[in-house]
């Protein structure tokens, strides 16, 4: 959304929701999503309970949208990395690191989606089909680079694309949610580095040019 565009009314409008959403995501995180109430989010976030439901419909409804801002923050992060004009090698490496970012500022989306993620609750359900897409764009833009390197002989010929993007992709988000229980930034730097270099040992052709 363009808030350059918006009118002074619509832009505070947009604050009070951000406000609510932020609120939410810090009562689901610390209590889970069937402990809090739509009053405790009105008592969090300062507003009448009335003005969240003039928002959100539901707590489910809110669960949702929240989420959705979660996942396209993340998302902002990681396409342009994917869809820039540098070299193979260079994409992978930044796409790995760049998840110290987002796990350092995504702290409390990060638990609150592993709370949720694998339950037999309804929101587990909402949040796969949110997450799914970008899970599935990432796979396929990762593919797209890995046989780009391929084509450029840049990496090994006999590797298989689609399953080491999604080999990649399955390292690096368990790592992110293995690491956010205790965030060290330092580990997480050194954790990062160790599974670049396993992926791009793989990948990297030999400077005499085997692909052995």
């Amino acid at each position: 959304m363009d808030k350059t565009k918006l009118s002074r009314k619509e832009k505070e409008k947009l604050r009070h929701k951000e406000e609510i959403l932020k609120a939410a995501l810090s009562l689901f995180s610390s209590k889970g999503f069937h402990n809090v109430s739509m009053q405790d989010i009105a008592n969090k976030s300062e507003f009448g309970v009335g003005t969240l439901y003039n928002f959100f419909r539901s707590k489910e409804q809110l669960f949702v949208e929240l989420m959705k801002a979660c996942i396209e923050k993340i998302s902002q992060l990681l396409i342009p990395i994917l869809d820039s004009n540098q070299e193979e090698k260079k994409k992978l490496s930044e796409f790995i690191h760049v998840h110290v970012d987002i796990i350092e500022n995504n702290i409390e989306f990060i638990k609150l989606y592993i709370s949720q993620y694998g339950t037999t609750a309804s929101t587990n359900l909402m949040l796969k089909e949110i997450s799914i897409d970008l899970k599935t764009t990432v796979a396929v833009k990762l593919e797209s680079v890995i046989k780009a390197g391929i084509q450029k002989q840049r990496f090994r010929q006999h590797v298989h694309p689609e399953i080491v993007a999604l080999s990649l992709r399955a390292t690096v988000e368990a790592f992110s949610l293995e690491s956010s229980e205790h965030f060290d930034k330092a580990k997480v730097k050194e954790g990062l580095s160790k599974i670049e270099r396993f992926f791009l040992n793989s990948l990297l052709r030999k400077e005499t040019g085997s692909d052995d």
